[in-house]
C-alpha cells in the first residue's frame, strides 16, 4: 500500500498538482500516523472484496476516512496493494525485529542518540503501524485480544498461503510460537521452484537462434495454473485478504524508511548506498544481524508481487499464453506486457537467497491435471 500511495501522490487525479518522486515519499514517510491509517481505510473500502455484498466501511467510517489527509488521492477502482509475498521476502530480512530494537532504544533512552525532529514523527507512525501503539482506530490493524502480535498474524498468513515459516524466531533466537494453520499450501515451495526453472529454460531459449526449443509451453502452463488454484484455495470468499494488506502496509512503511538515507537513516548515522547496507548498519547499531541475504530479498520483492499477482489473475489461461511470463517483447497486435525482466530477476535472487539454483533441476515436480475453477 505504501509504494501504490507514493505512486498516487505522483500521478494525482483530477487537478491536483504532481509531487515529484522525492516529495512524495517525503510527504509519506512524515505523515501523521492517523493518515495513513485513514488512507488504509480508503484503500480497502476501494478495493470491495465481499462484492457483491457491498464495500466494508459503513457511513461513519467513510465519513471518517474523507477527512484524512490524503483523502483527495482516491484509490483507483478496485486498487491493487503488493502480493503477500512481497511483504514475506522483505520481512525474512528481520527489518521489523531490527526496528523494534531502534523504536525500544529511542524511546527508552539516548543510546542511539537524541532523535530529530523528522525521526519522533517517524517513530509515532513505525509504533502505530508495526507495534499497536493507541491511536483512534487501532483494530483496524487486524489485531485484537485474540490475535495480539502483529507479527505472529503475519506469520499465520505467511504460513497458510506459502507453506513457509520465516527464518527465524524471537529477539532471543528462541522459536516462535504462533498458531500454524492445518490448511496450509505446503507444495507451493516446490510448485513456484519449478516453474522458475521451466522460465529459465524458456527464458534461454529466446535467445537462441539454432539448436533444441528447450521451452515447454504446455508445462509452464500447468505450473501456472496449479500455482493459481492453489493460492486462491486459501482466498476464497477474500480470506487473508485484510492481513495481506496490513502485512504490506507495515513493510512498505520499512522499505519506504530504508530506501533512501530518511530522517531515521541519518540520526542512525548509516547512511548507505543500498537498502540492504543500511539495515545492515542499523542492525550493527542495536545489536541484531540482519539475513545474510538481505540484498537478493529485497530485490525481488517487487518483482516476485508483480509474478504472484500475474499468477493469481488468470492470464495464463493456456499454453499459447505461457509467453507473458517469459518474453521480453509481446507478440504482434498483443497489448499484454510480457513479464520477462521480472521473472529474470526472480529467478536471479531467488536462487541467490535461498541457495538453490533455479536455473539447474535436481527432480522434476509432478503436475496434477487440470482441475476444478475455484470460486474466490
Amino acid at each position: 500500500m505504501i509504494p501504490q500511495l507514493v505512486n498516487r501522490l505522483v500521478n494525482p487525479p483530477g487537478a491536483i498538482p504532481p509531487l515529484s518522486p522525492a516529495d512524495a515519499a517525503a510527504a509519506v514517510i512524515g505523515a501523521d500516523p492517523f493518515d495513513l491509517v485513514l488512507y488504509l481505510e480508503q484503500v480497502w473500502n476501494a478495493a470491495d472484496v465481499w462484492a457483491p455484498n457491498g464495500p466494508p466501511a459503513g457511513p461513519a467510517r467513510r465519513g471518517l476516512f474523507a477527512t484524512g489527509a490524503f483523502a483527495a488521492y482516491d484509490p483507483l477502482v478496485n486498487p491493487a496493494w503488493d502480493h503477500l509475498g512481497y511483504a514475506y521476502v522483505l520481512e525474512n530480512t528481520r527489518m521489523v525485529q531490527i526496528m523494534r530494537r531502534v523504536v525500544r532504544e529511542f524511546r527508552s533512552g539516548e543510546g542511539l542518540g537524541v532523535p530529530s525532529v523528522a525521526t519522533q514523527r517517524w517513530l509515532d507512525a513505525t509504533e502505530t503501524i508495526l507495534f499497536q501503539a493507541p491511536n483512534p482506530v487501532p483494530a483496524w490493524l487486524s489485531t485484537s485480544a485474540v490475535r495480539p502480535d502483529p507479527e505472529a498474524v503475519r506469520r499465520n498468513a505467511y504460513w497458510r498461503l506459502f507453506g513457509m515459516d520465516l527464518a527465524f524466531g524471537y529477539d532471543d533466537n528462541k522459536p516462535f510460537v504462533y498458531d500454524k494453520a492445518l490448511a496450509a499450501n505446503t507444495t507451493f515451495v516446490g510448485l513456484f521452484e519449478e516453474l522458475l526453472y521451466e522460465l529459465w529454460q524458456a527464458i534461454t531459449n529466446l535467445r537462441n537462434q539454432s539448436g533444441v526449443n528447450s521451452a515447454d509451453d504446455d508445462r509452464i502452463f500447468r505450473l501456472a495454473e496449479q500455482l493459481k488454484f492453489l493460492l486462491r484455495s486459501r482466498r476464497q470468499k477474500a480470506m487473508l485478504a485484510r492481513e495481506e494488506l496490513i502485512a504490506c502496509l507495515v513493510l512498505g512503511w520499512l522499505s519506504l524508511s530504508l530506501d533512501t538515507n530518511t530522517p531515521v537513516v541519518v540520526d542512525l548515522r548509516a547512511q548507505a548506498t543500498s537498502p540492504a547496507d543500511r539495515l545492515r548498519i542499523i542492525g550493527e547499531r542495536v545489536g541484531m544481524a540482519p539475513h545474510s541475504r538481505s540484498a537478493a530479498l529485497i530485490s525481488m520483492a517487487d518483482d516476485l508481487s508483480l509474478l504472484l499477482r500475474t499468477l493469481e489473475a488468470d492470464i495464463v489461461t493456456g499454453p499459447e499464453f505461457a509467453w507473458v511470463l517469459y518474453a521480453s517483447t509481446p507478440p504482434l497486435n498483443s497489448t499484454v506486457v510480457p513479464l520477462g525482466p521480472t521473472s529474470r530477476r526472480v529467478i536471479t535472487e531467488w536462487s541467490s537467497a535461498t541457495g538453490r539454483d533455479m536455473k539447474a533441476r535436481k527432480a522434476p515436480v509432478a503436475v496434477q491435471g487440470r482441475s476444478p475453477v475455484l470460486t474466490r
